[in-house]
C-alpha cells in the first residue's frame, strides 16, 4: 500500500520546483511568465504562513500534487477571501483521493486560521467540488471563459465529539 502524506511547503523545501512547475504548466492562461518568477512567488508566499500556505501531497515519498490557501486571487473580480487555489495533481496519480486530500487540508488550514468560509473559482470543475460540499454563488466571464465562483462554509470542529 502506498504511504500517502501531505505537507506544509516551507522556504527551503525540495518539492517547491516542481509545484512551481506544475503551476506554470497547469495555470499558464492565468500566470504566464517564467519557472523563476513562479517559483520566487511560492517561496514569498511559503515564507509567512500566517494567512497563507502551500501543501505538497507525496506518495512514496515523491511529490505528486499541490494546492494553496491564499489571501486574494489573481485579478480579483470578488472582495472575498481567503481563497483555495492552485490545486493540480499529476496525471498517473489522478482518481486516487488526492485531490480530495488537498482540498480538505486546505479546508483545515483556512479554520485553522479562524476563518469560517472558503471561495474558488473553477471554470471546468464545479461537479467536482460539489461532491466535496462546494456551492456555486456566482458565474462570471473571466477571460473570455465560463468561471464560478464557489463558496464552502468550513463546519466548526469546536462542538461535542460524536
Amino acid at each position: 500500500m502506498a504511504r500517502i502524506e501531505t505537507l506544509v511547503l516551507q522556504p527551503h523545501s525540495p518539492e517547491l520546483l516542481p509545484c512551481a512547475t506544475w503551476r506554470l504548466q497547469a495555470f499558464s492562461g492565468v500566470l504566464g511568465g517564467s519557472i523563476e518568477a513562479e517559483l520566487a512567488s511560492l517561496q514569498a508566499l511559503v515564507s509567512d504562513a500566517t494567512e497563507q500556505v502551500a501543501l505538497v501531497v507525496k506518495v512514496d515519498d515523491v511529490a505528486a500534487g499541490t494546492c494553496l490557501l491564499v489571501r486574494s486571487e489573481l485579478e480579483p473580480q470578488h472582495a472575498v477571501s481567503p481563497w483555495l487555489a492552485g490545486l493540480y495533481v499529476v496525471p498517473e496519480c489522478r482518481r486516487r483521493g488526492l485531490g480530495t486530500l488537498l482540498v480538505r487540508a486546505i479546508e483545515d488550514q483556512a479554520r485553522q486560521r479562524g476563518r469560517r468560509q472558503l471561495y474558488l473559482y473553477t471554470s471546468g470543475a464545479v461537479a467536482y467540488y460539489e461532491r466535496l460540499a462546494w456551492r456555486v454563488i456566482d458565474r462570471i466571464d473571466w477571460k473570455g471563459r465560463a468561471t464560478s465562483l464557489m463558496l464552502r462554509e468550513l463546519p466548526s470542529t469546536d462542538g461535542p465529539a460524536a
